[in-house]
C-alpha cells in the first residue's frame, strides 16, 4: 500500500495551532507557528523569520529543515526527507495493525522514549495532539540538563 503525504500527517482543522507549541518555548530559537503536523507527532513550524523549523518529540530538540516555505514544500517532495522524518513504514505497520487515528490525534509512545519506553507496537497508541506535544515540551524541559543516563523518577506536569 502506498502512503500519501496525507497518510503521513493529521488534519489540523480541529488544532488549535496558536498554542500548540506552547510548551516548547524553551527550545525556539525564535517565535513560530505551526504549519504541518506528522502521524508520529512530530511538529513543523514556520519562525518570523520565515524559516521551517522540526520539532522532534522523540529527541526534544526543534532544528532549521529549511529556509522558507518554498524550500520546505520541495523537501516534502524528497523521499528521504519524508523517510527520515515521517517515519511512513511505521504508520503502514501501525494502520496495518489496526491502529488508527481518529480527528485531532496522532500516534505516540504510552512510555516516552526519552523516560525509557520501548519502540514498540505495543508502546504507541492514538493520543490527542495537543497533550502529545504538551507532554514531550514539559518533559524534555526538565531532563534537558541532565547527564545521558540519569534515572529519572519524578516528572511533574502542568
Amino acid at each position: 500500500m502506498a502512503l500519501t503525504l496525507n497518510d503521513l500527517t493529521i488534519n489540523l482543522d480541529q488544532v488549535d495551532c496558536k498554542v500548540l507549541l506552547d510548551d516548547w518555548t524553551w527550545a525556539m530559537p525564535e517565535s513560530m507557528q505551526t504549519v504541518l503536523v506528522t502521524a508520529m507527532g512530530d511538529v513543523f513550524a514556520q519562525g518570523e523569520s520565515g524559516a521551517i523549523y522540526f520539532a522532534d518529540m522523540v529527541e526534544g530538540k526543534i532544528s532549521p529543515v529549511a529556509e522558507d516555505s518554498s524550500e520546505f514544500e520541495t523537501l516534502l517532495q524528497d523521499p528521504d526527507f519524508v523517510t527520515d522524518l515521517f517515519f511512513p513504514a511505521r504508520v503502514l505497520e501501525l494502520r496495518d495493525a489496526g491502529v488508527t487515528l481518529e480527528p485531532g490525534q496522532v500516534y505516540g509512545h504510552q512510555t516516552p522514549l526519552v523516560l525509557s519506553g520501548e519502540d514498540e507496537l505495543d508502546n504507541i497508541e492514538p493520543i490527542d495532539v495537543a497533550v502529545h506535544v504538551s507532554v514531550h515540551g514539559q518533559i524534555h524541559d526538565q531532563v534537558k540538563d541532565l547527564p545521558p543516563g540519569t534515572v529519572i523518577t519524578d516528572i511533574e506536569f502542568e
